[in-house]
């Protein structure tokens, strides 16, 4: 079986036990993981923040972005184009994201683009994490694309029970150096 093969069995499995959870469950786990992101020295000390626009599926960021904007950091969502390229621009309320043709939350319009900072953070989204910091993504190659030219720190939000032991990579897949869970924090 070749990667890709594998990958989408994979994604398939991960999206079924994201179904499963309840909702009560779900928005508990979420709360548990923002608690301790925002606990964490990486985000007291950054300046910017990437995130990425959570899914009702996915591990939500909105409790991370309303506290880093009273925190007075600056907060950038991605953009992406057909040219499978993706720009992060900076966002000081929900209410500048909107669905786009990706059918998922986008700025709405082009304004401040990011500018990286050493100090920097991204939120990675991902469906699984295994214990090297490598994730199963979505499999559109945006984050793979941004990631190698990212000189900040890469934190992935997991739920633990959804934390795979390994995961197939390819040549491009890059490891975060933080992995939050429920549970814990997972420094790589």
């Amino acid at each position: 079986m070749d990667i890709r093969t594998y990958k989408n069995e994979l994604r398939t499995k991960y999206s079924d036990k994201r179904k499963a959870l309840s909702k009560e469950e779900k928005v508990k786990l979420d709360e548990s993981i923002a608690k301790r992101f925002l606990n964490m020295l990486s985000f007291r000390y950054a300046n910017q923040i990437l995130f990425y626009a959570s899914t009702d599926a996915e591990i939500s960021t909105d409790e991370i972005f309303e506290n880093a904007l009273k925190a007075g950091k600056s907060c950038y969502f991605p953009k992406c184009y057909e040219n499978s390229q993706m720009s992060f621009y900076k966002v000081n309320s929900s209410e500048e994201l909107v669905v786009d043709a990706f059918k998922i939350k986008a700025p709405a319009f082009e304004t401040e683009i990011y500018k990286p900072q050493p100090s920097d953070i991204i939120i990675v989204p991902a469906m699984s994490y295994d214990l090297k910091g490598y994730r199963l993504g979505y499999g559109k190659g945006f984050y793979d694309r941004f990631l190698p030219d990212f000189m900040g720190t890469k934190i992935g939000l997991c739920y633990s029970s959804f934390m795979a032991e390994s995961l197939p990579k390819g040549r491009y897949d890059i490891s975060v150096d933080i992995i939050v869970t429920e549970k814990k924090v997972i420094s790589l």
